[in-house]
């Protein structure tokens, strides 16, 4: 894979397909650039130039001491837009993704065609994110105590603290089992999962991710306001992000708002027909002549719109 070199760290990368407009997919914590599946990157490949890439200290980019902040990754996204002499593009971010996207068009709005934020949290709609408030909570929490996994359904930032659990290698032989379960797809098989596993306990272990990821997203309700691009939201039905999904039209009230039924937060990597085929809508809306969208294909699984 290609790498570019920006100001303190090497980014890895691939671009796939032609197109009009390019359009950047930007993976969450924990994941790498193997979270956006082959099928969704070729589907998207037919109508545009995509661009796929491993955020600092994840996958095969360089992992430094700092950095960390959406607003910093920001920075590398913008970085490598300009190492690949891309003027402006769309941008498609999961979870954390979502906010590092977000603080490149606050910070650099005439670089971001339009956003679409998939199954992001964003702190200034969703201030906590604890187990209770998951739409299938009690489920949930039953599976994660039947895996013997530490869980505070009043905790108000479980995410964090389910990953490093998960990474740990006590949870090797589990992960492999449960590689297509949504909880556990960061480090399920698509994603060289034990190499992903090492490699996030190690980022937060030897570096200042973890304050960074803790803290602030960067995206305060005014600074969300003030960004005005066409938006577009996919969520899992059964997301912890739903508060957030549930929200998103008070601050962009042209929102396109996606809901695919009985999915977890990780659906793009199991169900990648459903995203692909949002995402060439939304595209199409903006740019029908040049984005017209093709038939989906054979069994594709199509997400009904909600909100």
């Amino acid at each position: 894979m290609p790498k570019a070199g920006l100001r303190d760290v090497v980014i890895n990368y691939r671009e796939v397909g032609e197109g009009p407009k390019p359009l950047v997919l930007v993976h969450g914590l924990a994941a790498n650039m193997a979270f956006w599946n082959l099928r969704l990157q070729n589907a998207l490949a037919r109508r545009c130039r995509v661009v796929s890439y491993d955020l600092r200290g994840h996958g095969y980019s360089s992992m430094p001491e700092r950095g960390y902040s959406p607003a910093a990754m920001a920075g590398d996204l913008i970085g490598l837009l300009d190492y690949l002499g891309i003027e402006r593009a769309h941008l498609v971010g999961h979870s954390f993704g979502g906010t590092v996207l977000l603080n490149a068009a606050a910070a650099t709005p005439d670089r971001v065609l339009s956003m679409t934020l998939v199954d992001t949290r964003l702190k200034a709609l969703q201030p906590n994110q604890r187990l209770v408030d998951w739409p299938n909570w009690q489920e949930a929490k039953q599976m994660l105590e039947k895996l013997d996994l530490e869980v505070d359904e009043l905790e108000e930032d479980i995410g964090l603290n389910l990953l490093e659990q998960v990474a740990e290698p006590r949870w090797k032989e589990t992960r492999e089992r449960l590689a297509k379960r949504a909880l556990f797809v960061p480090f399920g098989g698509w994603s060289s999962g034990n190499r992903a596993a090492e490699r996030f306990t190690r980022l937060l272990r030897e570096t200042e991710s973890r304050a960074d990821f803790q803290g602030s997203d960067g995206l305060p309700i005014e600074r969300l306001y003030s960004i005005q691009k066409p938006v577009c939201g996919i969520y899992g039905g059964n997301s912890r992000c739903m508060t957030t999904a549930n929200r998103l039209r008070e601050v962009w009230p042209s929102c396109r708002l996606h809901v695919v039924p009985g999915a977890g937060h990780y659906f793009p990597a199991v169900r990648p027909d459903v995203v692909a085929e949002r995402i060439l809508e939304f595209l199409a809306s903006l740019e029908p002549v040049a984005l017209r969208v093709e038939a989906p294909p054979a069994g594709a699984v199509h997400a009904e719109e909600g909100g």
